[in-house]
């Protein structure tokens, strides 16, 4: 019995040890205060729900609104469409493509560019049944929200590395990095 628990312990200090995160913890720890600027002159509204999406994401890795703005992204594409794909008309089965690509520029206080625009693009296939279009819509509504929660997740995770190589930049004293003191 003895032997079980430090074996536990011992695996548990190894993981803490060997850098071991949770997925998403690294912007929590940086307590960035994000904002997520509209970058486009006509929205959507599929728009406006990934702009909720990428909002609600950038809260739950522990952005808050109060005090000065650290980072903001601004998201200036943004195209997502569902596409049919092949039809079975005995079956009644439809398959279709649903595409997001969303085009993001994280910009410091300032409103200068942190780095290049990032364009990330996610598509996913599924199948509707066309006997049942209220199962259909809904079944589409939750392809298009895990698409607006998966680009969302990797613009925060693309933050992170980019805040994570700025850091590791000004601590080394890379010229340009803002360490700079002349």
């Amino acid at each position: 019995m003895v032997f079980w628990r430090c074996s536990i312990i011992l695996v548990l200090a190894l993981l803490a040890g060997c850098g071991f995160q949770l997925r998403g913890a690294s912007l929590a720890e940086s307590q960035l205060n994000i904002a997520v600027i509209n970058g486009l002159s006509t929205p959507s509204s599929a728009y406006a729900d990934f702009i909720r999406t990428l909002e609600g994401a950038a809260a739950r890795s522990g952005s808050s609104q109060e005090g000065a703005v650290d980072v903001m992204l601004r998201v200036q594409g943004f195209a997502f469409g569902i596409e049919d794909g092949a039809v079975d008309a005995q079956v009644r089965v439809a398959e279709k493509i649903a595409r997001l690509t969303v085009e993001v520029v994280a910009l410091d206080a300032q409103g200068e560019a942190l780095a290049e625009p990032w364009i990330i693009e996610v598509s996913q296939a599924f199948r509707s049944d066309r006997t049942q279009l209220l199962g259909s819509f809904a079944q589409q509504a939750r392809v298009e929200e895990a698409l607006y929660q998966n680009v969302a997740n990797r613009v925060l995770r693309s933050l992170d590395a980019l805040m994570r190589m700025q850091a590791s930049d000004v601590r080394v004293g890379v010229p340009g990095s803002g360490s700079d003191a002349g």
